[in-house]
């Protein structure tokens, strides 16, 4: 049987919360909008994240200790805002080299409109000193993120994969139901990367849909080539999750990666849950059945003024031993995030 788990902390006191220069109602969206977390220790021994936010175009950093996680008012610029520029971030990872962020590279769930603007991965520089991007000059805000770099190539390289390419291209809606605003259209599986993780030199993006059969996918290459415009020697891993359940996100750890799964791209499906899993991260070329170590029960958690609903889709490890790992779960939905701690075992 597999361990039921409750928080055993939160949701983490976030202050005032995250800033953002928008109108009211688009800051509220904005804040309940987290997506990605990335986190490092810096030269202090601080816990430094940089967080993901799934409107927009802009990151933000937060401290995390003692059960609260502490805003920072500056602003990391993914992309320039342009028409095109919904990047959709769904998640980022760093390998201490680097912070990494990814688009959903999904169609627009409400009508299947393409969304081009997604369809990036971007990386920069991290200071190990600072746990923050290293800036040019040096520690200035404004200062231009060093090594910045960004790619479309994992769009086409999605399209040479047997394994994902009947579900890239245009208005590929999302799961197999038509959408809201598009009734006439068919659900298609389309393309929805909601996890990333690096570990080894090797990006993996987990897909929250296609899911086919209860089994999900993880697209691996190599990190450097990916941006070097190199043979990125990517590999679909196929990893069995269940009915209707999806990666939602993805952290590396010492021997392998953890995943959050959750509820496929299907609106009939959000009742399957959310559950923890641990993988080797090792491909074999068969279809992987990856350890679940905890379902997450998240019925005792209630929502604040300003939340909307609770969807994990944010993991990182606050602590990791030979026994347990201690994990910050953010979701979508939840003003700052609404952190969650789960030890699990």
């Amino acid at each position: 049987t597999i361990p039921v788990i409750k928080p055993t902390s939160g949701p983490w006191e976030v202050g005032a919360g995250f800033a953002f220069d928008l109108g009211k109602k688009k800051i509220l969206k904005t804040r309940q909008s987290v997506s990605g977390i990335a986190c490092n220790l810096d030269a202090r021994q601080q816990r430094v994240c940089l967080l993901a936010f799934d409107e927009g175009v802009q990151a933000r950093y937060a401290t995390a200790a003692d059960q609260r996680l502490v805003p920072d008012s500056e602003a990391v610029v993914l992309r320039a805002a342009s028409e095109d520029s919904e990047l959709d971030a769904e998640a980022a990872a760093t390998d201490g080299r680097y912070f990494y962020v990814t688009g959903s590279h999904s169609a627009k769930r409400s009508d299947c409109a393409s969304n081009p603007g997604s369809r990036h991965v971007i990386r920069f520089r991290l200071d190990p000193s600072t746990g923050r991007a290293l800036r040019s000059p040096a520690n200035n805000p404004a200062g231009a993120l060093v090594d910045y770099a960004e790619t479309g190539r994992l769009w086409d390289i999605m399209q040479t994969q047997p394994a994902l390419a009947a579900h890239v291209g245009e208005r590929k809606c999302l799961g197999s139901e038509p959408p809201p605003k598009a009734p006439l259209m068919a659900g298609q599986q389309g393309v929805n990367i909601e996890g990333m993780a690096v570990q080894g030199g090797r990006l993996y993006f987990g897909f929250r849909g296609p899911v086919v059969g209860g089994v999900a996918k993880v697209l691996a290459v190599n990190a450097d080539a990916l941006f070097a415009g190199g043979d990125p020697q990517a590999a679909v891993i196929r990893i069995a999750l269940g009915a209707h359940r999806g990666i939602r996100d993805m952290v590396a750890v010492k021997n392998g990666l953890l995943l959050l799964a959750g509820p496929d791209d299907g609106p009939a499906n959000k009742a399957v849950g959310w559950t923890l899993a641990w993988w080797d991260g090792k491909d074999s070329g068969q279809t992987v059945a990856p350890k679940v170590l905890a379902a997450l029960d998240l019925s005792g958690v209630k929502l604040r003024g300003c939340d909307e609903e609770l969807k994990p889709e944010a993991i990182t490890v606050l602590e990791e031993t030979p026994q347990t790992y201690k994990l910050l779960v953010l979701s979508d939905g939840m003003c700052d995030g609404g952190p969650l701690a789960f030890t699990v075992a």
